[in-house]
């Protein structure tokens, strides 16, 4: 078995892919980068096989692994989340039309794809902090963070009472109004704090 980081040969405790890893997020440790990527004979692993790496043999197979510096990858991380807030400001003017026009299926599932949308922010955010070592707050005016937070999980809030009282017209006016502006409001806060981490 053959283990390289970003082409660098390593030598491992053992021929498994979970010696492999290790060795690697050693070695990239060493050097302040992070593993963004694992691949055996040139085909990337996904993360559930990552997520409990297998501890047998693997004779005969390369393990290919390359790394990142961790503020690079957050920084256009976060400019990607930004281009997903902005474009989702349609989307959600769309969402809020469909449940105008009665096509609330189309709508439900609609709502869904922006939930998930919402979900990926945040946890851009909190493992944006974790791979840089810091919370991303820290690259902000002190609290700016923190309220855009607590503006948005009051908005979802109201989001989520409005879907369980069937109440429509106020689950496209959250949609059309507050969660249209919000994520105006993320694309600008995303950019400022990838803007801040490039001038660190």
């Amino acid at each position: 078995m053959k283990a390289t980081l970003d082409g660098r040969e390593l030598t491992l405790a053992q021929p498994t892919l979970s010696a492999a890893i290790e060795a690697a997020a050693t070695a990239a440790q060493e050097q302040g980068r992070i593993v963004i990527e694992v691949a055996i004979d040139g085909c990337p692993l996904d993360r559930s096989v990552l997520d409990a790496p297998n501890m047998s043999s693997m004779a005969g197979e390369h393990v290919a692994m390359t790394s990142a510096d961790p503020l690079s990858l957050v920084r256009v991380t976060l400019f990607d989340a930004a281009d997903a807030m902005e474009g989702s400001r349609e989307e959600h003017e769309a969402c809020a039309a469909m449940i105008h026009k009665g096509e609330v299926g189309q709508a439900m599932a609609a709502l869904a794809q922006l939930l998930a949308t919402w979900q990926a922010v945040r946890e851009a955010i909190v493992h944006g902090g974790l791979a840089v070592g810091q919370p991303l707050e820290t690259f902000l005016a002190p609290g700016c963070l923190v309220e855009r937070t607590e503006a948005l999980s009051r908005c979802l809030d109201s989001l989520k009472r409005a879907v369980g009282d069937d109440d429509l017209s106020t689950v496209a006016d959250i949609l059309e109004d507050d969660l249209h502006a919000e994520a105006g409001l993320w694309a600008e806060t995303l950019r400022q704090i990838a803007g801040a981490m490039r001038e660190d």
